[in-house]
């Protein structure tokens, strides 16, 4: 059980790891192509890439047998159209930073929504996690200034971030059950793919009326990157490792991703984190590692 586990821990770690750098390569990517245009482009490599995957695992055949539809479409919908679309367009008018601080949030969220919609039970330590994760959420909406605030003056990029990591919790919640009769390469592989049939449309409308893509070297191979790793890898490796520990406690993993994204800006980029965004990060984090040990420790 503890290989099992260590796997599932190096599972959830690499997949913080790509998504911090798919955040940090959406933002740069949002000078030269509009969100729906690098979302149908990841979706159609990394779809193509998971048909080879099928193929090669045997599992493609188990499509024709399937009968909970409904399911995978409500992961399509959730996880992979409306977690990206929102998290692109978020990325076009916040930094990777906050992007990934917000991304923090979710342990909480995926709490309190499992108490909301799967009717588990919260305890007095998820609220006291809950106030102190709210205290770091306000110091980065606010950007440090609560004036901010009171003047109802949110960054709008940091609003739709936010919105993606209820989607994603949704999608969590959701791939929970349907992994109970499912697995893993083939719940994701059908989600992204049937997300084309919505990004493909508004992709080729975007690309043609409203911002036609202007790539260079770089940007190229920063689509590629996040059309495979983050597309692909990130999502394998995330629903393997939420299969082994459940989506609670792999929910608690995605506060590395604003680690990675802080250590790669700084590393690579020479761009370090605001005050506020520190302040925000230690919050956060705190509130959401206090939630996690103590009901870890209750179970």
């Amino acid at each position: 059980m503890k290989n099992e586990t260590f796997k599932a821990v190096m599972l959830l770690n690499i997949a913080g790891l790509l998504w911090g750098g798919n955040m940090i390569l959406g933002r740069y990517l949002s000078d030269f192509l509009g969100p729906w245009s690098i979302i149908s482009t990841r979706l159609v490599i990394g779809g193509s890439i998971f048909v080879l995957l099928l193929m090669q695992a045997g599992e493609l055949k188990k499509i024709k047998y399937m009968t909970n539809w409904w399911v995978v479409i409500a992961l399509a919908a959730t996880g992979v159209i409306g977690f990206q679309a929102f998290l692109y367009y978020g990325l076009r008018l916040t930094t990777a930073t906050n992007a990934g601080l917000l991304n923090s949030l979710t342990p909480l969220l995926t709490a309190f929504m499992a108490a909301a919609f799967l009717k588990e039970k919260l305890n007095y330590h998820h609220w006291v996690a809950a106030t102190i994760t709210i205290v770091g959420l306000v110091f980065i909406l606010g950007e440090g200034d609560l004036t901010n605030l009171l003047r109802l003056n949110f960054n709008v990029g940091d609003l739709l971030v936010l919105t993606a990591m209820v989607s994603w919790v949704a999608y969590s919640l959701i791939a929970k059950k349907a992994m109970l009769g499912m697995s893993p390469l083939l719940l994701t592989a059908l989600g992204v793919l049937l997300s084309l049939v919505v990004v493909i449309p508004l992709g080729v409308y975007e690309a043609m009326v409203i911002q036609r893509p202007n790539l260079t070297l770089n940007a190229f191979w920063a689509l590629m990157f996040i059309s495979t790793g983050p597309t692909v890898l990130s999502l394998l490796f995330w629903n393997k490792g939420m299969k082994i520990i459940g989506p609670s406690r792999a929910s608690l993993f995605l506060n590395t991703v604003p680690v990675y994204i802080i250590i790669i800006n700084a590393l690579f980029l020479g761009v370090m984190p605001e005050q506020y965004q520190i302040v925000g990060m230690i919050l956060i984090f705190a509130g959401s590692f206090y939630a996690g040990f103590k009901v870890s420790k209750r179970g």
